[in-house]
C-alpha cells in the first residue's frame, strides 16, 4: 500500500480509500463488514461513510467491522471520515452522536461539512452556526479534524476554502471530469488541505466503457479501472482516491491499482489529458467556457448530464444526479428558458450543438415527471 501526508495534519493514509456508500447486498450487512475488514487487513487506513449511505446502514456496517479493527487500532492506525448536512447546531450535534455510536467510536478523524452545492449554501449554514458547531466539537475531542464534502466547480472551491481553515476537501475528480474542477484541486494543493477524490471512476461510468477511456492507460497489463487509479495516485495534489467497494472483485483490483503503480511522467500525464478531447469526440469536457447563460442556465452541468445520457447511464440514476450531485430540482429547472441565443456555441472549443443538447435534456426531464405523475395516479 502507499500512503500519503493528509494536508498539514501529519497523519499518513492509504492512497486508495474506502468509500462505504455502495454495497452490492445492502441487507446483509455481515458481509459488507467482513468487506471492510478486509480492506482494513489489506493496508487501507482511510474509511469514508455517512449518514444515509447504503439506505441508511452505511455507518452500521463500518462500525461493525471496527468492533473487530478496535482491538489492533494500536498498532495498526485506521481513520474515519463522516459527514453532516444539517443546517442548524442542533442538529449537528444529533448527528455526530448517532454516528460516533453507530461506528463505534470515541471521535471521528474527518468530520465533514456536507453536501455543499452552491455557495449560497454555504454561507447559510455557516450564518447558522454550523461551522461553529463543529468548532465546538472538536474542542470536546469528538472530531479531530474540521473538512468539508462538496459539488462546487473549481473557482467556488477556491472561494469557500479562502474563506475558511478546513483541514482537508472532498470533491468528485476523475480522468472523465477533471477540467471542471482543477481549479479547485490546485486551491486545495497550494493551501496545504488534504484531498480526498471521491467517485474517482466517475461514478462506475468509466468502468462501464472501457473503450472508451482507453486513452488513460499507461501499462500494457492493466485494466482501464487500474490506469484509472493510478492516474490520481500519481497526482502529488491528490491524498486520497475513494473508492466506492461493492464486492471483493472490486477490492482486489484496487489494490492491484496500487500494487502495480509506477509513477507517471509529467510528457504522459500531458497527453492522457490532451487525448479526454479527442476520445470523447461529441462528449463534453467540462472545460466550462459556455458557463455565462444570459438566463442562468447552468450548461457545463447539464452537458454533464448528457454525456451520462450518451454512455447509457439509467434514468433514474441521472435524475438523481441531477438532483444530488448538481443540486438541480427536476420540478423547478429552468431549461425551458433557453432562448436558442446561441451565445454559448462560439465558446465550445469543441463545437458542440449546446442549445440543441439543453432541449434534449429538457424533455427528458419533462418525460420523467410524467411518467411519476402518472405512478401516482
Amino acid at each position: 500500500m502507499i500512503y500519503k501526508t493528509y494536508g498539514q495534519t501529519g497523519i499518513e493514509v492509504s492512497a486508495v480509500g474506502f468509500g462505504a456508500m455502495r454495497f452490492d447486498d445492502n441487507k446483509n450487512l455481515d458481509v459488507g463488514a467482513e468487506l471492510v475488514k478486509n480492506a482494513y487487513d489489506k493496508g487501507i487506513n482511510y474509511f469514508d461513510t455517512a449518514p444515509l449511505y447504503v439506505d441508511d446502514k452505511s455507518e452500521i456496517i463500518v462500525g461493525m467491522a471496527i468492533k473487530e479493527m478496535n482491538k489492533t487500532r494500536a498498532e495498526k492506525p485506521f481513520y474515519v471520515s463522516t459527514k453532516s448536512s444539517k443546517a442548524t447546531p442542533g442538529e449537528v450535534r444529533e448527528n455526530i452522536e448517532s454516528s460516533l455510536k453507530r461506528l463505534n467510536v470515541d471521535y471521528i478523524d474527518f468530520y465533514h461539512f456536507w453536501c455543499i452545492i452552491t455557495l449560497e449554501q454555504y454561507e447559510e449554514r455557516k450564518a447558522n452556526g454550523v461551522l461553529k458547531e463543529f468548532e465546538k466539537l472538536k474542542e470536546e475531542g469528538l472530531i479531530k479534524h474540521i473538512c468539508v464534502s462538496t459539488h462546487l466547480v473549481g473557482g467556488d472551491i477556491e472561494k469557500m476554502l479562502g474563506d475558511y481553515p478546513f483541514d482537508g476537501i472532498l470533491l468528485g475528480y476523475s480522468i472523465m471530469n477533471f477540467p471542471y474542477r482543477e481549479v479547485g484541486v490546485d486551491a486545495a494543493a497550494k493551501s496545504g488541505k488534504g484531498l480526498v477524490i471521491m467517485n474517482p471512476l466517475g461514478g462506475g461510468v468509466i468502468p462501464q466503457n472501457p473503450e472508451l477511456f482507453d486513452f488513460v492507460k499507461t501499462q500494457s497489463d492493466e485494466t482501464v479501472v487500474e490506469a484509472s487509479l493510478r492516474f490520481l495516485i500519481n497526482d502529488p495534489r491528490i491524498t486520497v482516491a475513494l473508492v466506492g467497494f461493492g464486492n471483493q472483485k472490486h477490492l482486489d483490483e484496487a489494490l492491484r491499482a496500487v500494487d502495480g503503480f509506477k509513477p507517471i511522467d509529467g510528457e504522459t500525464v500531458g497527453k492522457i489529458k490532451d487525448s479526454l478531447q479527442e476520445n470523447f469526440n461529441d462528449l463534453c469536457t467540462s472545460c466550462q467556457y459556455c458557463d455565462d447563460c444570459p438566463q442562468d442556465i447552468a450548461i457545463p452541468k447539464i452537458m454533464d448530464i448528457y454525456n451520462h445520457y450518451k454512455l447509457g447511464v439509467g434514468e433514474k440514476d441521472i435524475m438523481e444526479r441531477l438532483m444530488w450531485h448538481w443540486g438541480i430540482k427536476l420540478e423547478d429547472n429552468n431549461l425551458g428558458s433557453c432562448t436558442h441565443c446561441g451565445n454559448c456555441e462560439p465558446l465550445c472549443t469543441q463545437k458542440l450543438p449546446i442549445c440543441e443538447r439543453i432541449e434534449f435534456v429538457k424533455n427528458k426531464i419533462d418525460a420523467y415527471l410524467e411518467k411519476q405523475k402518472a405512478k401516482q395516479k
